[in-house]
């Protein structure tokens, strides 16, 4: 099928009535299951060849999924009013049911209307994983005003920025920030306030906070529940997005919420009620936001942690025994390092994304995970923040080693051909199965826009020629025959070297494979050459010393050309991003702005 055949075809399939799509979709999922035979052009977004993975009930779903006009608060609130007495959370040894979850939110909705808070207003809550950043952010939808999470270890300038983008003129942040904010009321909330027993006596002694006296002001007000549409805001994430490193306000509808849940409550992850989950995400970070909201929405008991876990995951897994953990690689580095064999039966999910994983990592974590009596495989999965948080993921009855598994429920992928030629990187030509390019997605879940942002929202949401809108997401890769995605670069990380492109994941992977008995961790980043543009370094951090020279070695004899790299920098540990990812970023900017400065010496182990 050459280009003009395929957009026909596909201006004809936009055509067809939401009856004519349920038969295709019942044709397709025939073909892929192998019961009939018929033409496959080829292309993800028209064979959709994952949905011989969803058994008949989900695929009745899909079928019978439609926009509802329904906020945060609302969904909330329709399976809470029914369980008053069930623990929603416990968080540092304190159960917090359904009905003081209500109550909480109704406190903290009357209270933003004291202070004059009105439908539409952006509201930040820079708060780790607490329960009065949960009680906030339902607190806005009930009102109609639009929370924005922020981390707590955003930087000053990105906060003032976000301030004003926001026009807020209050701002909810953890006891202990300390930041020089002009023109904003600033209600501080420690995050012992919720907690019970040593943690409650610590908190009173050195309280230094102000929300009860912001829910004082609310005492004599009574905020009733605003009505939304589908289309009406509910949360702003930040993100360094798929257009650069400067966080932007990632606009997301009620629409995309409902969606989202819809999608993961009827795809097939095995979520019942009275489950649990460890709860260690942001509410800041959309991947977090997503299953928070998941979860409370249908009985899941979250056990809340307030700290970045690193270290502690395999103490916590084994101390609350939950059926579901979303997190990201590095924790999967540590429950690698665990000592000892634990009794981990209890898993029904246990999930990675956020960040990519190489198959190394993939295949050391699911060995270390059968010792310790889990009979369900890791999950890799896949998401940005501009589709609230997720949008593919392995199936623990189906899983492809390598992959991020096949597009949720009402999420189609598909990949296109990318042009490095133009900053924007997007085009609208399809590829084929197998053929990498650029991935894309399609989905009810996808944002709306960026806050006050329209240049940066043209480059990623792009209108297609049959009217379709897809996300493109800056991520290189390609889909197998079968629907399973796979990411094999970021455009944005990809060499440009003298006009040719070099690809620092190559490197890294050959260097990994190579000497992964002596290599703690390694990544290979551009930075700028005044005679070639941009040139690859590689950062490794290593568990064996001896081996330094056959390393050097093996480097200067292995890349040449394009792909040599300039230097190769020892390091004691990498800088990592809030969510445990390395901070490319900082390692450019450092290795930019420090080079002269005995940059390296201060990087090598002594």
């Amino acid at each position: 099928m050459n280009c003009e055949d395929l957009k026909k075809f596909k201006e004809e399939l936009a055509t067809l009535s939401k009856e004519e799509q349920i038969e295709r979709n019942k044709y397709l999922k025939q073909i892929a299951e192998g019961q009939i035979y018929g033409p496959m052009v080829g292309y993800a977004s028209i064979d959709k060849p994952w949905l011989k993975f969803f058994d008949n009930e989900s695929f009745n779903s899909l079928q019978n999924f439609e926009v509802k006009n329904t906020s945060m608060y609302e969904m909330l609130y329709e399976y809470a009013i029914n369980h008053l007495n069930d623990v929603a959370f416990e968080y540092l040894g304190k159960n917090i049911t359904y009905g003081n979850l209500l109550n909480n939110i109704d406190g903290a909705a009357n209270s933003l209307k004291a202070l004059g808070v009105k439908k539409g207003n952006i509201i930040p809550i820079m708060l780790p994983n607490m329960p009065e950043a949960r009680y906030l952010i339902y607190a806005c939808s009930k009102m109609g005003a639009i929370a924005n999470p922020i981390m707590p270890t955003l930087t000053s300038e990105d906060l003032k920025n976000i301030i004003k983008n926001d026009q807020a003129k209050i701002i909810f942040m953890m006891t202990g920030i300390e930041e020089n904010l002009k023109d904003i009321k600033v209600v501080n909330i420690n995050p012992l306030r919720s907690s019970n027993g040593f943690f409650q006596v610590i908190y009173k002694l050195f309280k230094k906070d102000n929300y009860d006296n912001f829910l004082e002001n609310g005492k004599y007000e009574k905020q009733e529940v605003v009505k939304m549409n589908a289309s009406d805001v509910a949360l702003i994430e930040q993100t360094g997005g798929t257009t650069g490193l400067i966080t932007k306000g990632v606009v997301i509808t009620n629409q995309n919420i409902y969606a989202s849940n819809y999608q993961l409550e009827n795809g097939g992850f095995n979520f019942n009620e009275n489950d649990t989950l460890l709860d260690i995400l942001l509410p800041s970070i959309s991947y977090g936001a997503a299953f928070e909201h998941l979860t409370l929405c249908n009985g899941i008991k979250n056990y809340m942690i307030p700290t970045l876990v690193k270290e502690k995951i395999n103490s916590y897994i084994s101390k609350y025994k939950p059926n579901h953990i979303m997190m990201g690689p590095i924790h999967f580095e540590y429950i690698i390092k665990g000592k000892g064999k634990k009794d981990w039966k209890f898993i029904k999910n246990i999930v990675s994304g956020g960040d990519s994983m190489n198959i190394e990592l993939e295949n050391n974590a699911n060995k270390k995970l059968r010792e310790n009596n889990v009979s369900v495989p890791l999950e890799q999965g896949y998401g940005e923040s501009e589709c609230f948080g997720a949008c593919a993921c392995n199936h623990s009855e189906f899983v492809k080693e390598g992959s991020v598994g096949i597009p949720h429920l009402l999420t189609t992928i598909s990949v296109f051909k990318y042009d490095e030629n133009n900053d924007d990187y997007t085009t609208d030509e399809e590829l084929t199965f197998g053929k990498e390019g650029e991935i894309c997605i399609s989905s009810p879940v996808l944002m709306k826009e960026y806050l006050n942002n329209e240049v940066d929202t043209s480059l990623v949401l792009k209108r297609h020629s049959d009217g379709t809108i897809w996300l493109h997401t800056g991520d290189v890769g390609f889909i197998d025959s079968e629907g399973y995605v796979f990411i094999t670069e970021r455009i944005k990380d990809l060499i440009f070297r003298n006009g040719f492109k070099v690809s620092p994941q190559k490197i890294n992977n050959i260097i990994l494979e190579k000497f992964k008995d002596y290599i703690d961790n390694s990544v290979v980043i551009g930075v700028p050459d005044k005679n070639e543009r941009n040139v690859p370094v590689l950062f490794v951090k290593l568990k064996d010393y001896t081996y330094l020279d056959n390393i050097k070695e093996f480097v200067n004899n292995k890349f040449t050309g394009i792909e040599a790299l300039k230097e190769v920098i020892l390091i004691d540990d990498f800088p990592r991003t809030s969510v445990g990812k390395i901070d490319k970023k900082e390692l450019r900017k450092y290795y930019v702005t420090n080079k002269e400065n005995n940059f390296v010496r201060k990087l090598i182990k002594k």
